[in-house]
């Protein structure tokens, strides 16, 4: 298909006012979703459609009133062939990749921070896919991993530099223009529309009306090792902890990580797959993460209440992902490397406070970015198409 369809595709007439959406995973998250949802709500001048071959993420937009199709459906494949903007997080497949020839590849990427990603991960399967770069026959079996963006969107000078060089793209392709995952904090109606997505679904924010709010969200580990139980040993401790307070304390993990069983507590709770975390992110009390980008989208919205609960630093930077920066000169709140002191600090309340740094560390990684950014990303893009809309150097 990569031989013949995707060249065809390049024969499409495309139109600079239909673009495309997709995610990982064929759900409706990030970047991709809140600059579709701002879109539709602000753009209506714009033919947005969602791609996924996920039914219950097709039903939870359709319901909304929102345009999604099935990647391979006649629906899909005409808005794919007719739109002249791809949007995703990850990689072009995220929306449809044997249909992108001629279409503006734009990533929105998932996230800053201090990981090494894409060529710059030499472990990675991006990286190793490199040495089939010049072989076409081979090429045709990696493409989805030798294919680059038109642009990649980036949020400060810092991370700018960071994602041309993980990219190996020039810093003119990685514009710094913000995530439009945050806009929700600073548009009412996109608040309302994200919030309404999620009671459809049967989630409401903290149920029971507790006092205090915090999410533990730990970054995946690469080596696919059971860390939830070393993170959380005793958890009639933690719930004890939590119960002084009157506090819920919600666990996201990443959809890949095994964890424990959380039923039985009524102040801890796993946070649901299917809702996106970020339209919630200002009302969590604390953020208690180790090493993930999370840390850096909370720092936007609020300077108060941070644990780094890095109970295992050293095995991760040696087994799981480099640290391509200083842990500790680019984060900012309270560190915490054992179970026993955590409990310790959220039952005292030591983090609702803000943390020594965190507006210098908001300003390096965010720059002069101010919610909403997604009027700032499409004028980019408009702007690209009238100039032709060719990125040198483009595979």
């Amino acid at each position: 298909m990569n031989a013949t369809v995707l060249p065809l595709s390049r024969l499409a007439p495309r139109r600079s006012d239909h673009w495309v959406f997709g995610h990982q995973g064929d759900v409706f998250a990030g970047n991709a979703k809140y600059l579709f949802l701002w879109v539709s709500i602000h753009r209506p001048d714009l033919r947005v459609v969602w791609l996924s071959d996920r039914e219950d993420t097709l039903r939870a937009i359709r319901q909304s009133g929102l345009p999604a199709f099935r990647r391979w459906s006649l629906q899909g494949v005409v808005a794919a062939l007719r739109s002249k903007v791809f949007v995703y997080c990850h990689g072009v497949e995220d929306t449809n990749l044997h249909l992108s020839g001629g279409a503006y590849l734009l990533n929105l990427w998932h996230g800053v921070g201090l990981k090494a990603t894409m060529l710059g991960d030499k472990g990675g399967i991006v990286s190793r896919a490199q040495k089939h770069d010049r072989n076409p026959v081979m090429r045709l079996f990696f493409l989805e991993y030798l294919t680059w963006p038109d642009a990649v969107v980036t949020t400060s000078p810092f991370m700018g530099a960071h994602f041309a060089h993980q990219f190996e793209l020039p810093e003119a392709r990685c514009p710094q223009l913000g995530y439009p995952r945050l806009d929700v904090h600073a548009d009412d109606a996109l608040r309302d529309v994200s919030e309404a997505i999620d009671r459809r679904q049967g989630f409401a924010f903290n149920p029971s009306g507790h006092a205090e709010v915090y999410i533990y969200m730990p970054t995946f580990r690469d080596t696919g090792r059971p860390f939830v139980e070393q993170a959380l040993p005793d958890l009639n401790r933690l719930s004890n902890a939590l119960r002084a307070r009157n506090a819920l304390l919600y666990v996201k993990l990443h959809r890949r990580t095994s964890g424990v069983a959380l039923n039985g507590y009524e102040n801890i709770e796993r946070w649901p797959d299917e809702v996106d975390f970020y339209t919630y992110l200002d009302k969590f009390s604390i953020m208690i993460t180790d090493y993930s980008s999370i840390l850096y989208d909370y720092l936007f919205t609020k300077l108060s209440g941070v644990i780094l609960y890095t109970f295992d630093y050293d095995q991760y930077v040696k087994d799981d992902r480099a640290l391509l920066y200083s842990f500790d000169e680019n984060t900012a709140g309270l560190r915490v490397s054992d179970f026993d002191r955590f409990c310790t600090v959220l039952e005292a309340g030591e983090a609702l406070v803000e943390p020594a740094g965190a507006a210098d560390v908001r300003r390096k990684f965010w720059g002069g970015c101010v919610a909403p950014v997604s009027p700032n990303v499409v004028a980019y893009v408009e702007a690209a198409l009238a100039a032709d809309g060719r990125a040198p150097g483009r595979n």
